[in-house]
């Protein structure tokens, strides 16, 4: 299964990221990440940043494939089963992948075997 994050809902997830970053980071699950980035999975898959909250709304940055903002319940967690399984998860990227992704003018794509998963810059077409 492959997933793909656009390049110009990247740029505006790293900005934001940028700002937020020097005012601390938000732990993973006990876990002290540097900065960086989180690939969720629970409604839909996306990306979001690892700095501190601040009030109002976080920007995600959802898979094409599987986000239910736009995308019927059976398709977007059907991709979601197909890529994460049935259960929540959370793994962190590092922040250069991001901007070597930005950086190429590429779309961020992870891709998931039975066993691994992968994650790397394609380009826009």
């Amino acid at each position: 299964m492959k997933l793909t994050f656009p390049l110009t809902q990247l740029r505006v997830l790293l900005t934001e990221a940028e700002t937020r970053w020097p005012l601390g980071l938000r732990s993973r699950c006990g876990i002290r990440d540097p900065a960086g980035f989180w690939l969720i999975s629970d409604q839909g898959v996306y990306l979001m940043h690892n700095g501190l909250f601040v009030e109002g709304e976080q920007f995600v940055v959802y898979a094409e494939e599987c986000n239910p903002t736009t995308m019927p319940f059976e398709a977007w967690s059907t991709a979601k089963r197909s890529s994460f399984g049935h259960a929540c998860g959370c793994d962190f990227i590092d922040e250069q992948i991001v901007r070597d992704a930005i950086d190429a003018g590429s779309s961020l794509i992870v891709e998931f075997t039975a066993t691994t998963m992968t994650v790397f810059a394609q380009e826009c077409s």
